[in-house]
């Protein structure tokens, strides 16, 4: 239940030998290969070893190609698991060896190159089509030829959309007017206009003619009356024709996306496309491992005979190794060590199986440093207790319980999903205990106005609850900022043990007990403005806050240089704005717990408005009580889902913010054994099983 202890591994051994070395150090997947360059001295002559990764990069462009082929003609509806997040296939070393052997990559990935040129051309094709149907479109319903447009000698035609109201404003007797006419052409009394409704000007479409030789100052007075050019297709055809055959094309290219997504079907070998999405993840997971394979044979240095390659590993699987390469390569020599206190170490974290659930928050937050210590064993009750208070309804909680159940049970095989699936089910537990506690089951559907006298869940609720948050609020506000201040003691504790194992004593008394003794005797002193406290202890506050005000200003600025700027540095740290701490940051830390009060309240709030809804619409006749039960299911499930989540995001913030920010600094490195097993595809042994 804390950080494992690594070791640093090197080992030397013949040059011919690297490949099958790094081989099986991959197939154990036991040691992290680290870059060994910065173990040699400058002057021995050692280099890095050359490594082609151009034929795994080639299958896996392929692997990709094919796979996005399949998903564009044939997706995959994801399923609720799969929507959380996405699941590594599984497999077996048979299973593997199979695809391999079967599966020819070449011949499938040149077909999809030609159903891909196929899809993408037709593609291409009627986006050119639909350009032209747009440019169109404005004269579609003109049964002319564009030839008459551009076979003229001396005349040149625009056709275009111009305000009604500027037609009125030509004056013929202008000179350019002799040379030039127009006509409106708007088909009838429907389209006839376009409107633009920002200034409700009616437009119409109107066709000038006039000579080429005034097509400048024409050009001009249109700009005038602000006209708007149609641009005319090249092509010298009839509108209309020419618009039934672009339809026609358009179709035949459909047709032939269609006859891709039928061939795509052959790529699949009579699979599903599941089955035949599997086998090309297993195998981008292969060539993938074949990649890092010969990327950690580079993290290696070559001589002219010898390779040397170092490396992290557990301390637990030193001997595995060592019995390993020994066995395999009886020439070689492998030193095995302690890492120096300055190394980069990973860490790897080492959990009991019921804690393991709420590592997932540590992992989110960041790693422990490798000298640090792991909180995860330590927020297992907090941060549980704050879920079950937010989200405190034993009907929510009994079905997010056996959500979380049923999830686990399918997700054995993947580690991350199974640890928030059972992280849901303990919440679920927390949930039915305080919601009994609280005596809130869907809300007050215990009511006889709702389910009748007597039912069920009224026993239930008068058997269990003992404080209803709504009828004691201030009560309940009181526990909820209790918590809060236990939690904030618990955070300086867990500091003033990860000092002690650092052996900084004096940091144990000055940054952890000066702390407990001040803020103890505050809270004394505070309590006397709610309640009527014994003068004795009142005293005993005062006292308290006065010996651990002094222990923080005379400790709290002891890395400054000088007695006045130490002790000034100290006073201000009391405050709370230098140094790690300070008494506004407590007051402000414990008064963001009442978001578990406000959050509870609102979880049971909504469930009651939901009931109160049904509860109107049941004595409708003949359909009042199905009416009653769709707000029900309906009402309940949505405050489920946004009570849950809302639940788990303030708790996880309680933890992050007001708990880590007392003791914890996250940030390390995770250790990533070389191995198969990857976020694509994971090898399925029978300890697995």
């Amino acid at each position: 239940m804390a950080i494992e202890p690594l070791k640093k591994v090197t080992i030397v051994n013949t040059n011919e030998a690297r490949k099958r070395l790094i081989k099986t150090i991959n197939n154990l997947g036991i040691m992290e290969v680290i870059d060994s360059k910065s173990i040699l001295k400058d002057d021995v002559p050692f280099t890095t070893p050359r490594v082609d990764t151009s034929m795994a990069d080639g299958n896996l462009n392929k692997i990709d190609f094919i796979l996005n082929l399949i998903n564009t003609f044939l997706p995959e509806k994801e399923n609720f698991l799969k929507s959380l997040t996405p699941l590594p296939v599984v497999t077996s070393e048979a299973e593997l060896n199979k695809i391999l052997k079967e599966y020819n990559l070449d011949e499938h990935y040149k077909y999809a190159v030609e159903l891909d040129e196929t899809y993408r051309n037709a593609e291409r094709i009627i986006t050119e089509i639909e350009t032209e149907i747009e440019e169109l479109k404005p004269l579609m319903d003109m049964d002319i030829d564009l030839e008459e447009f551009y076979s003229t000698k001396r005349i040149k035609m625009l056709i275009g959309y111009v305000p009604e109201k500027n037609l009125r404003t030509i004056e013929e007797k202008d000179e350019i007017w002799e040379w030039m006419d127009w006509e409106k052409i708007s088909p009838s009394e429907e389209l006839k206009g376009k409107e633009d409704k920002k200034d409700t000007v009616i437009k119409v479409r109107v066709i000038f003619a006039f000579l080429k030789e005034y097509e400048e100052e024409v050009k001009k007075l249109l700009s005038q009356l602000n006209f708007e050019e149609i641009a005319l297709p090249k092509r010298k055809e009839n509108i209309k024709e020419r618009m039934a055959e672009l339809e026609e094309d358009k179709e035949t290219y459909k047709n032939k996306i269609a006859e891709v997504k039928e061939k795509v079907k052959y790529i699949l070998e009579d699979n599903t496309p599941q089955e035949a999405k599997k086998k090309l993840l297993v195998l981008k997971a292969y060539w993938t491992n074949i990649r890092n394979r010969q990327l950690a044979l580079m993290k290696g240095m070559q001589g002219k005979w010898v390779y040397m390659v170092s490396g992290y590993i557990r301390a637990k699987d030193t001997e595995l190794l060592k019995n390993t390469i020994e066995k395999e390569f009886p020439q070689s020599i492998i030193t095995i060590e302690d890492p120096s206190p300055d190394e980069d170490v990973p860490v790897s974290i080492s959990v009991p199986y019921l804690l393991r659930p709420v590592q997932l928050l540590t992992e989110m937050f960041g790693l422990p440093h490798y000298k640090g210590f792991d909180p995860t064993p330590f927020m297992q009750i907090n941060f549980y207790l704050f879920f079950g208070i937010c989200f405190s309804d034993v009907c929510y909680g009994i079905m997010l319980a056996l959500m979380g159940a049923y999830l686990s049970k399918k997700t054995r095989l993947y580690k991350g999903v199974n640890n928030l699936s059972r992280m849901l089910f303990y919440g679920g537990i927390s949930s039915i205990i305080f919601g009994a506690l609280t005596g809130s089951w869907f809300g007050d559907l215990y009511k006889p106005e709702y389910l009748g006298e007597g039912n069920i869940l009224y026993i239930l609720q008068q058997k269990f609850v003992i404080i209803d948050p709504m009828a004691k609020t201030i009560i309940a506000l009181i526990i909820a900022l209790g918590l809060g201040v236990l939690n904030q003691f618990f955070g300086i504790t867990l500091k003033m043990y990860d000092l002690y194992r650092k052996k900084d004593f004096i940091g144990v008394i000055s940054d952890g007990l000066c702390w407990i003794i001040t803020l103890t005797g505050i809270l004394i002193m505070a309590g006397k403005v709610f309640t009527d406290i014994p003068k004795s202890i009142f005293n005993t506050g005062i006292l308290l806050f006065i010996i651990g005000a002094i222990g923080l200003i005379l400790t709290q600025g002891r890395e400054i240089k000088g007695k006045l700027a130490r002790f000034a540095g100290g006073l201000i740290s009391l405050y709370g704005i230098v140094g790690s701490y300070g008494i506004t940051a407590f007051i402000g830390d414990t008064l963001s717990y009442c978001r578990l009060l406000a959050l509870g309240l609102t979880t049971s709030i909504v469930a009651m408005a939901f009931n109160l809804m049904a509860g109107m619409l049941k004595g409708i006749p003949y359909i009042g009580i199905i009416l009653f039960i769709i707000v029900l299911v309906i009402g309940h499930v949505f405050n489920f889902l946004i009570s849950a989540l809302g639940a788990f995001v303030h708790s996880m913030r309680l933890i992050f913010v007001e708990f880590f920010g007392r003791f914890y600094e996250g940030g390390a490195r995770p250790f990533q054994p070389l191995g198969f097993d990857s976020n694509l595809c994971i090898i399925k042994t029978e300890k697995r099983q």
